[in-house]
């Protein structure tokens, strides 16, 4: 096929360009869906915490505040993988201005280091692996980034939910600071903002006594 391709370098690389960058931004759809769907979670979370809030049920408070503190350390890599896809997009795409004036792709290290933070991202490892594989093709990465790239893999480290950040989850959603989040489905009825604050705080007689229960909890 190569015999008969008649397209310059350059023509070559803004196809190639063009491909990896249409990959990218489909990848970007499916984070951003991912986002919100980790918004919708943390506000049903959130609703469950001022109904057990009502009852004092520190055991139920903390295992539903860890799951807030898991989703948003995932929802923290999800905006990460996406600075690293528009890292990689805009690498590439300045990459076409050198060949057009020497015809060849030159090698990144920054587009390495970025490949190497998205093969952290389980959703996002196989589409890493096969951007790896287009971009040596293009000349943009080598054999051996990747192997940086493994080596980071082996490296990462395992996230947990400190009790610091968990109590700083109670504090948000017993003040009401996530209050501004989309509305949530829950049992086929749409909740908005200010009904399940309403709702779950109707056996609490004042904002003095919520402050009461809140510290009661931290102990």
């Amino acid at each position: 096929m190569s015999f008969f391709d008649k397209r310059t370098p350059f023509e070559k690389a803004k196809e190639q360009t063009r491909e990896i960058s249409k990959q990218i931004r489909h990848e970007k759809r499916q984070l951003e869906r991912q986002i919100n769907q980790s918004d919708r979670e943390i506000q049903r979370l959130s609703i469950d915490i001022r109904k057990h809030a009502a009852n004092n049920n520190k055991d139920a408070l903390r295992t539903l505040a860890k799951a807030i503190v898991k989703i948003k350390h995932d929802k923290s890599h999800l905006y990460s993988a996406k600075a690293h896809l528009d890292t990689i997009d805009n690498a590439v795409k300045n990459q076409l201005a050198n060949v057009k004036i020497t015809g060849i792709m030159q090698r990144s290290n920054e587009v390495a280091r970025s490949m190497a933070q998205l093969m952290k991202v389980g959703q996002l490892q196989t589409v890493a692996s096969q951007f790896s594989k287009e971009l040596i093709k293009m000349g943009i990465m080598s054999e051996m980034m990747t192997e940086a790239v493994d080596a980071a893999m082996d490296n990462d480290e395992l996230e947990e939910e400190t009790d610091e950040e968990v109590a700083k989850v109670l504090d948000e959603v017993l003040t009401g600071k996530i209050g501004k989040l989309p509305s949530v489905a829950v049992s086929g009825t749409t909740i908005k903002e200010t009904e399940p604050a309403a709702a779950a705080v109707a056996d609490v007689d004042s904002e003095d006594e919520m402050e009461r229960r809140l510290q009661a909890l931290r102990s």
